[in-house]
């Protein structure tokens, strides 16, 4: 439901489910390995997209997944590894997650030059 990003028929809280509150509450209940193989989930879905869908493409993780939330999981990974718990595990994930929001940061770059080339010409 919170990944298929269908409508849910009528929850509690009346609004419809959608991946960014499941990775919140992810993080919210210290579930960082799902958060963050959630996250990668997406961002391998986003880098398949074509070059043609750019204006999809900005839409979906902008809306999906918070910078804040992205954020906060990062910082959650580093206390933990300075507490000196789960540390290979917060390594291998915070690794993960470096490599593919650098990869998802050089794609947004590609994807807004060639938005501009395309208004140039």
């Amino acid at each position: 439901m919170f990944k298929g990003g269908r409508r849910s028929a009528s929850g509690m809280a009346g609004q419809e489910a959608d991946p960014a509150t499941l990775f919140r509450l992810y993080i919210d209940y210290g579930r960082y390995p799902e958060a963050t193989n959630l996250l990668l989930e997406y961002l391998e879905s986003f880098a398949s997209m074509r070059s043609s869908e750019i204006l999809q493409r900005k839409r979906m993780c902008a809306v999906w997944f918070p910078y804040v939330s992205i954020e906060r999981l990062w910082c959650q990974l580093e206390d933990m590894q300075k507490s000196g718990r789960l540390v290979d595990q917060c390594g291998k994930l915070k690794g993960l997650l470096k490599g593919a929001l650098v990869e998802h940061l050089k794609q947004m770059k590609l994807d807004s030059d060639d938005a501009l080339a395309s208004a140039l010409v």
